[in-house]
């Protein structure tokens, strides 16, 4: 079988269906020629894992690494339907909600109840289907979290490691099943625990993961106290600095935005300030305060993109060119100032802003901004039709705000009213109904299609209509 040209590395803990899928992007082929059928990443026939390592040029045991099969039956559970473990019932699913639908990042402990959490972005994992609010994790469960992560890994080889995995399991089970909600020993900080869920723990674990969370607290305690050293991999991503990985990473990447310049036309100017989330029925609309991790990736993109078209770019200029100076810097954007590298989970999120950006028919942002920064007022027909205001902002700068986030992709940081958050934009949105919002929606289109008028040849009667229009 041929090896496929592209070959992504397997990431830590990344599941065998995760990374057939990010195989088969990254090489343009469907996806049922890596992995033929929807698996649950255990007890993959050795067929498929073959076709997998032969394509990604893997040895056997590598891809073998990237299902449950690798743990010990305590973990992975008993029987073809894998029961009495610490692994869900087939149809559970958990994600992070802040991740894993802008990233596609997964881990392989999300399927045990193990791992109730993401310890990347250190919140609470979500059942699928279920509302993706994203809520911080308790330190201490997130301490917790890092111990069993290192345990379940430990189990692959040491009997001891086995033997505290399954007393946690059997404390936790019971303790599920005595629970009354009250328990004094629960801390204030905690979430909320749910005793029908809890009480639902027999051959598979409770579904949802903030139950499991405090049950792991409560039996676990002893665990925190026996904490061992964190690995030197994750010590050096702590620290800031990068590896030989991602500096080689970047300048992959540089060479891939360097294509899409010259065949697609890509500029600076196409590029949001705020990265594009992906389309999708399951994907969620843009939380309020979401707005600075993505608008830190959408400067790293201005930078790459700049720099790629042989420019110099600093994070000051490309602030600015996006209208949200003075935020505050992050390691993705000093590592591309610096040539430093480039994370592997930050290049999937820029590599999908770029797929998410062509496939939009690359729109002139910087135009849109420039257009919509000069409007301060409205039609009055459309004014008219507006609800009334909070009575700390007027319901015309509501609107216009509106406006602003839909049609330049930016957060209000980047308006000119940035004093005003995007949690009362998003308030005002739920507030009008789909009416007012078509005639918004028309309204920003008419004020982006009046500026056209500037770069055509125009008449007097051309110009009379905007007069009338907006005086």
């Amino acid at each position: 079988m041929t090896v496929l040209p592209v070959r992504p590395a397997p990431r830590p803990s990344e599941p065998l269906s995760s990374y057939a899928v990010r195989l088969a992007d990254a090489n343009g082929i469907h996806r049922a020629r890596v992995l033929p059928r929807p698996r649950h990443d255990i007890d993959i026939p050795r067929r498929e894992l073959d076709t997998v390592a032969a394509l990604a040029g893997l040895d056997g045991e590598a891809a073998r690494r990237l299902t449950m099969n690798r743990y010990p039956l305590g973990i992975r559970g008993h029987g073809i339907q894998r029961r009495h473990g610490w692994r869900h019932h087939f149809e559970v699913v958990w994600l992070c909600p802040a991740c894993t639908l802008t990233t596609g990042h997964t881990d392989l402990l999300w399927q045990t109840a193990l791992m109730p959490v993401c310890l990347r972005c250190r919140c609470y994992l979500v059942r699928a289907g279920a509302a993706h609010v994203v809520t911080p994790a308790h330190p201490r469960v997130l301490e917790l979290a890092e111990i069993l992560r290192e345990l379940a890994e430990a189990a692959i080889d040491e009997q001891r490691a086995r033997g505290i995995l399954y007393r946690l399991r059997r404390r936790c089970q019971a303790k599920a099943a005595t629970l009354t909600g009250e328990e004094p020993e629960l801390e204030p900080a905690l979430p909320l625990i749910d005793v029908a869920w809890a009480r639902m723990w027999g051959a598979y674990p409770p579904p949802d993961p903030r139950t499991v969370a405090v049950l792991l607290m409560l039996c676990g305690r002893r665990l925190t106290s026996e904490k061992p050293q964190r690995s030197a991999h994750s010590q050096r991503h702590q620290t800031g600095t990068f590896t030989p990985a991602d500096h080689a990473r970047l300048n992959w990447f540089l060479t891939r935005v360097r294509h899409h310049v010259t065949n697609d036309g890509l500029h600076p100017r196409h590029v949001p300030a705020l990265l594009p989330l992906p389309a999708g029925d399951d994907a969620p609309a843009r939380r309020p305060g979401q707005w600075l991790s993505l608008t830190r990736a959408a400067t790293a993109l201005h930078m790459l993109i700049t720099r790629a078209l042989g420019g110099d770019p600093t994070p000051q200029e490309a602030t600015a060119a996006l209208g949200v100076s003075g935020i505050p810097t992050s390691l993705l954007i000093d590592g591309i100032h610096a040539g430093g590298g480039l994370r592997e989970q930050d290049a999937d999120l820029l590599g999908r802003a770029v797929d998410a950006l062509l496939a939009g028919g690359l729109i002139d942002y910087q135009r849109r901004r420039d257009t919509l920064r000069a409007v301060r007022r409205l039609p009055t027909s459309t004014t008219r039709q507006l609800p009334p205001g909070t009575g700390r902002v007027d319901s015309e700068v509501l609107a216009l705000g509106w406006i602003w986030t839909r049609f330049t992709h930016g957060p209000m940081r980047s308006s000119p009213w940035p004093g005003i958050p995007d949690r009362d934009i998003h308030a005002f949105n739920t507030r009008i109904d789909p009416e007012t919002r078509l005639l918004l929606h028309e309204a920003g289109q008419l004020l982006l299609a009046d500026t056209d008028l500037l770069t055509i040849p125009t008449t007097d009667a051309t110009w009379t209509g905007v007069t009338r229009r907006y005086g």
